[in-house]
């Protein structure tokens, strides 16, 4: 069987995180390789993550710092396959990978990079995400693995890289199946007016401001409320926008959420106004508790494929206070509300962990050869 290894800082925290865990339950629940999640950090697993599946810790604090552990760990445990993801996290792969494979115990698996946004917008969400280091470097990966089609195609192009060196491997979404509990906020509760929620990082692109100026002209014509869940160096901004506009009483930001989808399956819809996303996990993650979900049209192509162009959640143009706006009025409407709740299970259940990790090994079988 395929001896597949992820490396990833963390199991259980972070979107790149759950998509490792994620992608691991799916291999292992549909038998299709065996798992090692390497981690650099000592956080624990999910709840659901599979006893199946092995957690690597290599004791360091940052990817960075991995380098050696991960040699070390490559040349021992000898995987078939290290794939890795975030770009910096890709260099690290890229050299280790390099070292492991010289003379002495040398391994020879193989070594695949997720992209998971625009290359050329990687530093929009961490400055160590060098487009250029990318652009020079990826081509001594054995492939590339991305979350939407338009990522993979801009990753291709921009790299120069070979079309059949890459494939589609969407982020997973399992179904829900931890219980809710009491509603965690009073405007949450049965016969409150309806919600938005937005779960964010809060950085300048994902455009908190212009959700808000949408929701004030929501809320002047009809009885709603916004949450919005998440930390970052947006939210005094936002509180003082939320201020400025006298949407104190009817908007709120939370700061940071151990577990949204207790939020976010109570809410009337989740909205995501982003500039840029390579996939947007956020909306799967919704449309897997029943939330309806509008999103912006945004760089990267992410909600415009999880949406399937519009099909399973509302999708509106990239920076249009207007179009948001009306999105969200129209899904004030209790049959629109319905049709997209409803819509929004069916795209999760497409993009389950068992598909995804059936994308990823149809790949190695047709790349490398790899069979379960």
């Amino acid at each position: 069987m395929t001896r597949v290894s992820l490396l990833v800082d963390s199991p259980s925290k972070r979107a790149h995180g759950n998509a490792a865990s994620r992608l691991a339950l799916g291999l292992v629940e549909g038998g299709e390789a065996q798992v090692d999640l390497v981690c650099y950090s000592d956080d624990p697993p999910p709840s659901w993550f599979p006893a199946e599946a092995r957690i690597h810790r290599l004791r360091v604090d940052r990817v960075s710092r991995s380098v050696p552990a991960l040699v070390r760990y490559l040349r021992t445990e000898r995987p078939d396959v290290l794939i890795t993801r975030q770009v910096h996290a890709n260099f690290v792969g890229l050299a280790a990978a390099w070292i492991a494979r010289l003379p002495g115990a040398r391994w020879q698996g193989k070594l695949l990079l997720v992209q998971d946004h625009l290359p050329e917008l990687t530093h929009a969400s961490n400055r160590r995400d060098n487009k250029w280091v990318a652009k020079a470097t990826y081509r001594f990966a054995d492939g590339l693995i991305a979350p939407s089609p338009t990522v993979l195609a801009n990753t291709i192009e921009w790299c120069g890289l070979d079309p059949s060196s890459g494939a589609l491997v969407p982020n997973p979404i399992p179904k829900h199946v931890a219980p809710l509990g009491p509603p965690p906020h009073p405007w949450l509760r049965d016969g409150e007016p309806p919600v938005f929620v937005n779960v964010t990082n809060l950085l300048p692109f994902k455009r908190v401001d212009l959700l808000i100026d949408a929701f004030s002209r929501v809320r002047a014509s009809h009885d709603v409320r916004l949450l919005i869940l998440g930390e970052g160096p947006g939210r005094q901004p936002a509180d003082e926008q939320i201020r400025r506009l006298g949407l104190s009483d009817d908007a709120a930001t939370l700061g940071w959420i151990d577990d949204p989808l207790q939020y976010v399956a109570r809410s009337w819809a989740l909205v995501h106004p982003s500039d840029e996303d390579g996939f947007a996990q956020v909306l799967t993650e919704a449309m897997s508790v029943g939330c309806p979900v509008i999103a912006a049209d945004s760089q990267g192509g992410g909600p415009r494929f999880v949406t399937d162009n519009g099909t399973y959640g509302a999708l509106v143009p990239r920076g249009d206070v207007d179009g948001l706006a009306e999105a969200m009025r129209t899904m004030l409407d209790g049959e629109v509300h319905a049709r997209f709740s409803a819509l929004g299970a069916q795209r999760a259940d497409m993009i389950s962990p068992v598909a995804s990790a059936r994308a990823l090994t149809d790949y190695l079988a047709r790349r490398f050869g790899f069979h379960g």
